[in-house]
């Protein structure tokens, strides 16, 4: 696992340090870290109007200067594992921007359905309600602060045999994280980024269960507590890449896996606590 760890920080490491020496050269690509073209990614910034954002991970656009709309493309990849789209859509505001501070809001949902072989069919909605606050330091360093409340409502169903069980879950999740973001060119940028889950609520499951159609229905009532979550956390350095208009966002680090645009969090234990973060995109 640290060795995992450590050979992607390398690989960051080197990247950061042969691109940093491109940016020396003031004719070599455009000023990618500039007031005007600032990081989106965990700050209050948004995109500008008329501006696009096409990537990997996530396709955006500036409808006005202070109004970003996107669209994740995780949800539609995990959607089409269980052979089912997961539409998705995020509206992200910068309601106060000044050249020190910049304050955002912003509110989404992911929706779909998984439907497996012995009749289960489960749908899920989500809604990560985010703030985040964005502080100039000076030319070179930046810092970002924000948080983000996601709700999850899950409903489904199983019909094995004669067994018919119908009920919903609901999970509440509280992130905050915290980013510094240090201009080491004009071509590279070093963030280091700290996320932190203070509240994860119980599952409370609320169902029906029916052993024989012929007999009454058995109300359910579950409690599940999700111990892997609780206090959850995930420290990740990395690197942002740019050139005239593509960009490479890289970084490996320690904790949990924080999923984009679902507001949702993998334990650590799953990904060996493992934390990447990776996109390739154009801005134009």
């Amino acid at each position: 696992m640290h060795r995992t760890i450590r050979n992607l920080l390398l690989v960051a490491v080197v990247l950061g340090a042969a691109t940093a020496t491109i940016g020396l050269d003031p004719n070599s690509a455009r000023a990618y870290h500039t007031y005007e073209e600032r990081l989106l990614d965990n700050t209050a910034y948004s995109l500008h109007r008329r501006r696009a954002r096409l990537g990997l991970m996530k396709l955006s656009y500036g409808v006005i200067d202070q109004l970003q709309v996107t669209t994740y493309t995780m949800p539609y990849v995990l959607g089409t594992l269980f052979e089912d789209i997961a539409p998705n859509l995020e509206l992200k505001s910068t309601v106060y921007d000044q050249r020190r501070l910049a304050l955002s809001g912003s509110l989404g949902f992911v929706t779909g359905r998984i439907e497996q072989i012995d009749s289960t069919k489960i749908r899920y909605l989500t809604f990560p309600i985010s703030l985040a606050a964005s502080v100039r330091i000076n030319s070179r360093v930046n810092t970002h602060l924000g948080g983000q409340y996601t709700a999850t409502k899950i409903v489904g169903g199983s019909e094995p045999s004669d067994t018919d069980i119908e009920g919903a879950a609901v999970v509440d999740l509280l992130q905050l994280w915290g980013m510094v973001e240090w201009r080491l060119s004009k071509v590279t940028a070093f963030t280091f980024t700290v996320r932190w889950v203070p509240y994860v609520s119980d599952t409370v499951v609320r169902g029906n269960l029916v052993v024989d159609p012929g007999n009454p229905t058995i109300g359910i009532g579950l409690e599940i507590e999700l111990l892997d979550l609780t206090h959850a956390y995930s420290l990740v350095p990395g690197f942002v890449f740019s050139w005239e208009r593509a960009n490479i966002r890289l970084g490996a680090g320690y904790g949990s896996f924080p999923i984009d645009g679902v507001g949702l969090v993998v334990p650590g234990s799953v990904l060996n606590y493992v934390s990447p973060e990776f996109d390739i995109f154009v801005r134009f």
